[in-house]
């Protein structure tokens, strides 16, 4: 029996209302939460994988839809 290698996406789109993203700032660090996201079973795991990879920056990018 072969084991299939699945590959987990590098990027994980997902939207959310204005209302859902609190944002804070301080001087020693910045917090961003965000409530109610229903992401799918390909934008989790890209979300676990990307969040969990010790080498990584991520880039968070914030736009009207």
């Amino acid at each position: 029996m072969a084991i299939e290698m699945v590959e987990i996406p590098n990027i994980c789109e997902f939207e959310v209302g204005a209302d859902q993203i609190r944002m804070t700032t301080q001087t020693n660090g910045d917090r961003i939460f965000i409530k109610g996201v229903h992401l799918g079973e390909d934008n989790a795991a890209a979300l676990a994988y990307l969040i969990n990879k010790t080498n990584n920056h991520l880039k968070i990018e914030i736009k009207e839809a």
